[in-house]
């Protein structure tokens, strides 16, 4: 007598399940069913890969275009940018910090996703939220007192780099979390892309923090003073 094989016996179990079920119990198990295989296929739904040469031309062209953008930032704040000259002196040092942290936060996110199939966004987003105030806090002091020291102790100009540090440096992270997400599992395109949107980005918006709070601790703040004095 042949032995039968134990997945018949699966299968056999299975089915006296099935048959056991009432109507409604096994309409509710279909569309359980259909429900986790709509799940997977959307969790497994390819992802486009930008290989093609003239793909990657297009897009670093546009985000040429949208980076030159920042000159017309920084031509609105020519005054406080001629009166005030360490401003130029430390945009490099505002945005390179962005676009680091930026990466580095998005590098993260993109070996999450590609060594994970299922994750909470959630709890990665407040994960990253909590991160990205202790490390802006403590790249602040670093750069606060950088600025302290070549200012040669002036407290003004030194909080003002500090402060747009902070700004710069928390929203670049939150960015960088975000963006791989959203390119991946909204847009469906390959979150690789996140590296240089977010360099570009971060080169914007790093200008625009930057001249923001210079307008408004150095120019609004000091002429403030001196009507009071």
């Amino acid at each position: 007598m042949s032995q039968r094989h134990p997945s018949s016996k699966i299968i056999e179990t299975f089915d006296e399940q099935l048959s056991s079920l009432s109507s409604e119990e096994l309409q509710t198990f279909i569309k359980h069913v259909r429900r986790r295989l709509d799940d997977v296929d959307e969790k497994e739904k390819p992802v486009k890969e930008e290989n093609n040469i003239f793909s990657r031309v297009f897009l670093l062209s546009a985000l040429l275009i949208l980076q030159s953008g920042s000159s017309f930032i920084l031509q609105s704040f020519s005054d406080l940018i001629s009166r005030h000259i360490l401003i130029t002196m430390y945009l490099t040092m505002l945005v390179g910090a962005g676009g680091n942290a930026g990466n580095q936060a998005a590098v993260l996110v993109i070996r999450r996703l590609a060594t994970s199939k299922s994750f909470s966004v959630r709890s990665l987003i407040l994960r990253e939220t909590f991160s990205a105030v202790i490390i802006g806090a403590l790249v602040t002091s670093v750069g606060f007192v950088r600025v302290w020291i070549e200012e040669r102790g002036a407290i003004l100009p030194s909080l003002t780099i500090g402060i747009a540090l902070f700004c710069i440096v928390t929203s670049s992270i939150l960015l960088g979390t975000l963006l791989p997400i959203i390119l991946q599992r909204i847009i469906h395109v390959d979150p690789a892309h996140a590296g240089p949107i977010i360099q570009v980005i971060m080169d914007i918006l790093g200008v625009c923090i930057t001249c923001a709070v210079g307008q408004t601790l150095l120019v609004n703040l000091s002429a403030h003073k001196h009507k009071e004095l």
